[in-house]
């Protein structure tokens, strides 16, 4: 062997050794100066707009649960009683929320009598939330589908047939009184809650986003109409519960339902899009694998396609009686729970349909209110009014 080959190995190893020296402090060089893009999982949300679950598991569940979906949601929706109920348990739940850097909402009623359970006043408590959370403390949701009692007659409603009002009118004032009267003490926080029907009269009554439920075999475009018109003439914010397509297991639609209801409403302008997670049906509530990955499918869609706040593009709405305070879901619904439907309903149901064939959800349904009739022509370019009369203001 020739003495000259050793030299030339080991002339070829520290170069070697060099240039990976070298490459190793370029690399170390780049990670510091953060010029290699993160991972997508770690680009958050868009800071205006809220994805999250509902919580109704006991502390040691929900914590799981937002150990869960912390990575690819922004806020958590604690809706089980037992713990907000009880100071211990609800702070255990949101410094865990905070600290995992959720926003949350906080399932209350009103401190008496229904909150005979409480173990602290919480309207105090919100005054001392906003303090120790900041914005991560997005409010109360207080009650739960208050116009969806009133017309379907459930056990949380305004006025029944024993205390019948004189007329539309009378129903419409009533309603949003009592309503307000139940959450008055709490109107410094921002108020949620979700329904399914007379949406313009929960934001009367005070309330500062309305969730309209995407579930069973509820119109999509006309719950986002009715919704969002309300919530654009009241200066509002509106929302997305996607809930119960079933009464029975596996209650919630399949996972590609789930996201195609999501983009649906993020892509009509929701600020937020919470789907509903009970009952305790699993380890995380009542979705799946397979949901959870929707979730995370659809945080990836909203990281791609940026909201389009004016999504009612054309600017249309079409306008009801005032005071009218039907259910929308099929030309026999009832009007405000207490009247069957009267003369204008099947003129009015045909009338939306056609609007839904022709725009969509690209369309707003509004209540013919004196504020309407003033100021409705600021907020859209075309009315429609439910007697044939249409008014250009564009």
């Amino acid at each position: 062997m020739s003495p000259v080959t050793p030299l030339r190995l080991n002339s070829a190893v520290i170069v070697l050794g060099i240039m990976v020296i070298l490459l190793s402090a370029s690399l170390v060089s780049v990670v510091s100066f953060g010029l290699f893009e993160k991972p997508a999982s770690a680009e958050p949300l868009p800071e205006d707009f809220f994805l999250g679950v509902t919580a109704d598991g006991n502390v040691t569940e929900t914590k799981l649960l937002i150990d869960k979906v912390k990575d690819y949601t922004n806020m958590i929706a604690f809706t089980n009683l037992a713990v907000t109920e009880n100071l211990t348990r609800l702070e255990e739940v949101t410094d865990y929320a905070y600290g995992n850097g959720l926003s949350f909402l906080v399932f209350t009623v009103y401190p008496s009598p229904f909150a005979k359970n409480f173990t602290y006043n919480p309207i105090t408590w919100g005054s001392e939330a906003k303090n120790k959370y900041g914005e991560k403390f997005l409010g109360f949701y207080i009650w739960d589908e208050p116009g969806g009692n009133q017309l379907d007659r459930g056990g949380f409603r305004q006025f029944d047939n024993t205390t019948m009002p004189y007329d539309y009118r009378d129903a419409a004032n009533t309603y949003v009184y009592y309503l307000y009267l139940q959450m008055r003490d709490f109107i410094k926080n921002q108020l949620f809650t979700s329904d399914y029907g007379l949406y313009w009269y929960d934001y009367e009554a005070g309330y500062d986003v309305v969730l309209c439920e995407f579930g069973w075999n509820l119109s999509r475009p006309l719950n986002i109409a009715l919704c969002r018109g309300a919530a654009e003439m009241h200066n509002k914010t509106w929302g997305a519960m996607i809930t119960w397509t079933y009464e029975n297991p596996p209650y919630i639609e399949a996972p590609s339902e789930l996201y195609q209801d999501m983009v649906t409403a993020y892509d009509a302008g929701a600020k937020y899009v919470v789907v509903y997670n009970y009952p305790q049906t699993g380890p995380y509530g009542l979705l799946g694998e397979e949901h959870f990955s929707a979730i995370e499918d659809f945080r990836n869609y909203v990281l791609a396609n940026p909201q389009n706040k004016s999504s009612n593009v054309e600017k249309v709405a079409y306008v009801v009686p005032d005071n009218y305070g039907w259910g929308f879901r099929n030309p026999q619904d009832t009007i405000w729970g207490v009247w069957e439907a009267d003369e204008n309903s099947q003129v009015i149901w045909e009338e939306v349909n056609s609007l839904v064939q022709t725009y969509g959800d690209n369309f707003d349904i509004l209540i013919g209110s004196p504020w309407t009739q003033v100021f409705g022509g600021y907020h859209y370019d075309t009315l429609i009014w439910w007697n044939g009369t249409i008014i250009g203001t564009g």
